[in-house]
């Protein structure tokens, strides 16, 4: 073996060693069937597994592999309306298609109504949300509304399960805007599928990297591309974060709605042929847009929401009030879904701050013992229907970069946290406190067993005092429309009266 082939053979290796399993069942279904059989044998020693498992995986992946390139049968294109389209008038059509099909929260039908309009223009942003449709239970509506929009929207493509393969094969090939439903079967405990997922939400970031064909080439597939995520309960975090959420709920008995046709994509051909011609139109506007933002202390909601508030913006009228409404609105449905990190950041704010005296100092036992007795919150059955522990405390401060450290309370030098610990992190996560917060605790705030004080330590007095009030919590809105804002030439106040649809 010369230099050359010796250094191409070490190549080869060290690529090896670096591909995940997927990697390599991928680039094993992209070999013909001679090149395959060469090599399946070796590789399945590499991998570890017997011959006959590593052909089951190869062909379900081939499978995989047809199905993605046939989708171009699935993804519709649409020609754009012959004349141009008033930005108003089409985003009034959609909204009425939304209500006459759906029943949904207050501000959610102009949400997705302008996150249907930028599906076709969304290269026009740095940023673009995913759209998720969650429910508590089932029977909410959710798939309802998810072929809704898909009627709607550029180049939709619907699925119930997806593999993390399938997912930037399919952006990557056909850019279309990718409605994903029953995502709670399948997406929690998935790492690789929600790095991909979640790569897709900052255009500039928006790819992954994979190996493929016989030479292990490396290739850079994208991941930009506008998403639906239809499921019950609520993803992790990170791809929250990442979200419009739309809370569904069932209807009452007195909401009525209109079924869908069996041919809604065809009925709705003519609203994306106009929402295609406007967004062409106004390509260079959308880019250019610089929409007024609502005041809030969650940049990543701001991030989210700034395409919407542009596309907006860039239709003008009434349109940008309804958005800046339909923002503070759910917000505050998202706030109350907030993940665990904020809220103990909350609520221990509150135990320190919240209830008209200040806190030097509190043991951890002081504070588990006082998240347990909050109502609606969920310390007290927080792990398989046990209550919030020390050790869970510190682990859920730990990202935080807080330790619990030995204080003095009176003679006791228990383990605890001091109020000075928390003075960044309150500062960096939380809005200011508000004077009304939105829970209590079933029972005022006990002494711990086997104490000779009482719980908490006053900053002002030093004294050991009970507190007599029961347990409030931090308010639960961080994010508010600021109405002087808002230009003269706006209206202000958000939704009008006689406007029905804004």
């Amino acid at each position: 073996m010369d230099v050359l082939e010796e250094y191409g053979a070490r190549v080869d290796a060290a690529m090896l060693s670096e591909m995940t399993d997927g990697d390599h069942i991928q680039e094993l279904a992209s070999l013909s069937d001679m090149a395959y059989d060469r090599v399946r044998e070796e590789r399945a020693k590499t991998l570890g597994v017997r011959v006959g498992t590593l052909d089951k995986l190869v062909a379900e992946a081939r499978a995989e592999q047809t199905v993605i390139q046939t989708a171009a049968e699935l993804v519709s294109d649409d020609e754009p309306w012959s004349e141009p389209v008033d930005g108003d008038e089409v985003v009034r059509e959609v909204l009425m298609t939304l209500h006459r099909h759906a029943v949904l929260p207050k501000g959610a039908d102009v949400a997705i109504a302008l996150w249907i309009v930028g599906t076709y223009g969304y290269d026009a942003f740095r940023i673009w949300p995913k759209l998720l449709l969650s429910s508590p239970e089932k029977r909410c509506g959710k798939s309802t509304l998810l072929e809704i929009v898909q009627g709607m929207s550029h180049r939709a493509l619907i699925a119930s399960n997806i593999t993390p393969s399938a997912i930037f094969r399919c952006i990557d090939a056909w850019r279309p805007t990718l409605l994903i439903d029953e995502a709670d079967t399948f997406i929690h405990g998935n790492e690789e599928l929600r790095g991909i997922v979640n790569s897709g939400h900052t255009k500039s970031t928006a790819y992954v990297i994979r190996v493929v064909g016989d030479d292990h080439e490396p290739k850079q597939f994208s991941t930009w591309a506008p998403m639906v995520l239809s499921m019950i309960k609520l993803p992790p975090d990170t791809i929250l974060d990442r979200s419009i959420l739309i809370p569904m709920r069932r209807k009452l008995p007195g909401e009525s709605v209109t079924r869908l046709p069996l041919d809604f994509p065809s009925v709705c051909r003519h609203l994306r042929s106009k929402l295609l011609r406007w967004t062409i139109d106004h390509a260079d506007a959308l880019k250019a847009a610089n929409p007024v933002l609502p005041t809030c202390g969650n940049d990543r909601a701001l991030d989210n929401w700034t395409p919407i508030l542009a596309i907006a913006e860039t239709i003008g009228g009434k349109v940008p009030a309804a958005a800046l409404s339909a923002f503070e609105a759910l917000q505050t449905d998202l706030e109350d879904v907030e993940g665990e990190g904020p809220t103990i950041l909350s609520d221990l704010r509150y135990l320190f701050d919240g209830r008209g005296k200040k806190y030097l100092k509190l043991s951890s036992q002081e504070i588990v013992d006082a998240l347990v007795e909050m109502e609606d919150r969920p310390w007290a059955e927080w792990k398989h229907g046990r209550p919030l522990s020390k050790n869970s405390l510190a682990r859920l401060l730990k990202p935080f970069k807080i330790k619990s450290r030995n204080i003095r309370i009176g003679l006791d030098t228990p383990k605890g946290y001091e109020r000075e610990q928390f003075n960044d992190a309150f500062s960096r996560y939380l809005p200011p406190l508000a004077s009304a917060p939105p829970f209590q605790t079933a029972t005022t705030p006990q002494a711990t067993a086997g104490a000779a004080s009482s719980d908490f330590q006053n900053a002002t007095s030093g004294s050991r005092v009970a507190d007599e009030k029961t347990l409030k919590p931090t308010a639960g809105a961080g994010c508010g429309v600021v109405a002087d804002e808002i230009p003269p030439s706006r209206p202000k106040g958000g939704i009008n009266d006689d406007v029905r649809l804004y």
